[in-house]
């Protein structure tokens, strides 16, 4: 293990083997198959409103649900000592939208607790006002088709919810003129801590950190099944601090995270498993020290593109990846915070028993999963499909597709075995599956059979449009246009 003396990185511990796994044991993570943390009986209440909600946090709920923020959003800056959100404030609560919307843009500090199923019947962007903490109730608090505004604001708290289910079907690339649905976007803020939250399928970005942000950090989140998962940037002004620590990407094709212009970026101890165009990427001046994160099944998971700026990588691991995985490049910078480091090989069953919300985001094993982009189906595209089968799923899935055209990149991911994607009504023409460029079907799965579709691409691909990478892949009445198959 490197010395911390001649790493010059003070401030931080590392965790041993045998540290970690007496820290498992005592916090209930031991395997990485334990369940979250069941939250304690409420109190009266609290100042910070983490009890109210039934949040196990505290020391004694070990390292995943810290009373503070570990990260930029924790230190001074900017004029506030630290993220603190609505504490002190009164504690609310919000069971429907019009009681969020309130909430959210109140002037006074507020600890606002979200209760059950928040669905928006159009889609809404909620202003949010300085000093907030919002909080999901135990488990299962979910906002669907909204998300929330930030706009030159500071000392802001989200933590344990789901922020879901705003894509518009058939614009998987986010460019329609009405698509901006983001689930959080934050421009000139600072004192963000985004914790605990479950974000996926929606409209355009998961999380947007824009336009000259300092002071986040995301700590302990999942993003999944969607296009653009984290982007920071939108500046050419190099201030930002961000820290990125335990997230778990999965099923994203892209911005996991995109990290431009960046003072500071640090990221540490994240899982990303089955990302399909890229996994981190640093861009132009942004200085990026990564440590100790795990990359699994991801296309160039890690490097740094542009004029200026800087890449430290160390730790890392990488699993059944290609392309681009962390080359360095310059210096990066200190991190001037403590914080714990687990070793890179216990990241996967650490953060797949601990982030998210309450009641974790592993959807149960079905055996037909549809897919129509009118709204019928269980979901409106392939890949949120494809997300909704648990990886290693003894059963074979079939996912049903309704006719129509799907314009995004699919994969049948290596880890779910005997998925079946077939057309719904059994002509081929009916359900066409195309992008704008690159591959637009990707079979990895073995024992994977597809039928009754079209696999094509908007413009003359050069090379397959249709590549098959597992073994035993079957395919039956496969019109393949626009490219070859490979």
């Amino acid at each position: 293990m490197t010395d911390m003396a001649t790493a010059g990185v003070p401030r931080r511990t590392v965790l041993t083997a045998a540290g970690l796994a007496a820290g498992a044991l005592a916090s209930g993570l031991a395997g990485g198959t334990a369940a979250h943390a069941a939250p304690p009986v409420p109190s009266a209440g609290s100042s910070s409103g983490f009890s109210d909600a039934g949040l196990p946090a505290g020391s004694a709920a070990g390292p995943a649900w810290p009373d503070v923020p570990v990260g930029f959003a924790g230190i001074n800056g900017n004029g506030v000592a630290t993220t603190t959100g609505g504490a002190g404030g009164r504690v609310v609560h919000a069971a429907t939208p019009d009681q969020l919307r309130e909430f959210a843009a109140s002037p006074e500090p507020l600890v606002v607790i979200l209760h059950g199923v928040l669905a928006f019947a159009a889609y809404e962007k909620l202003p949010v006002a300085s000093n907030k903490s919002f909080l999901g109730a135990g488990a299962g608090a979910t906002v669907v088709n909204a998300g929330f505004r930030l706009i030159n604001v500071a000392n802001v708290i989200f933590r344990n919810f789901t922020v879901r289910d705003s894509y518009i079907p058939g614009d998987f690339i986010g460019k329609r003129p009405d698509n901006d649905r983001d689930g959080i976007q934050m421009d000139t803020s600072h004192h963000i801590w985004v914790d605990h939250m479950h974000f996926a399928r929606l409209g355009d970005g998961l999380v947007d950190v824009r336009k000259d942000c300092d002071n986040v950090t995301l700590s302990w989140n999942v993003f999944a099944d969607h296009n653009k998962a984290l982007g920071e940037g939108w500046t050419q002004n190099v201030v930002t601090r961000i820290t990125l620590h335990h997230n778990w990407f999965r099923n994203t094709h892209q911005r996991n995270a995109s990290l431009d212009n960046t003072a500071a970026s640090h990221v540490f101890n994240n899982y990303l498993e089955d990302i399909s165009s890229y996994g981190m990427l640093g861009r132009n001046g942004a200085l990026i020290v990564a440590e100790n994160n795990f990359f699994r099944d991801v296309l160039n998971p890690l490097h740094h593109q542009g004029p200026g700026g800087g890449l430290v990588a160390r730790g890392n691991i990488f699993k059944d990846c290609t392309g681009n995985s962390g080359q360095e490049r310059g210096n990066a910078f200190v991190p001037e915070y403590s914080y714990g480091l687990w070793p890179a090989a216990a990241v996967p069953a650490l953060v797949k028993s601990q982030a998210g919300p309450l009641g974790g985001t592993v959807s149960r094993p079905a055996d037909v999963v549809t897919v129509a982009l009118d709204g019928t189906g269980d979901y409106a595209s392939i890949r949120a499909a494809v997300g909704a089968i648990p990886s290693a799923q003894p059963r074979p899935v079939t996912v049903l597709v309704s006719p129509g055209t799907y314009h995004e990149p699919s994969v049948l991911w290596a880890d779910r075995p005997n998925i079946t994607l077939a057309g719904a009504t059994g002509l081929a023409a009916d359900v066409v599956l195309t992008t704008s460029e690159g591959a637009t079907l990707t079979v990895a799965a073995d024992g994977a059979t597809v039928r009754d579709l079209t696999v094509t691409s908007d413009v003359q691909q050069s090379g397959p449009v249709l590549v098959t990478a597992g073994r035993r892949v079957r395919y039956s009445n496969v019109v393949v246009l626009n490219g070859t198959s490979g």
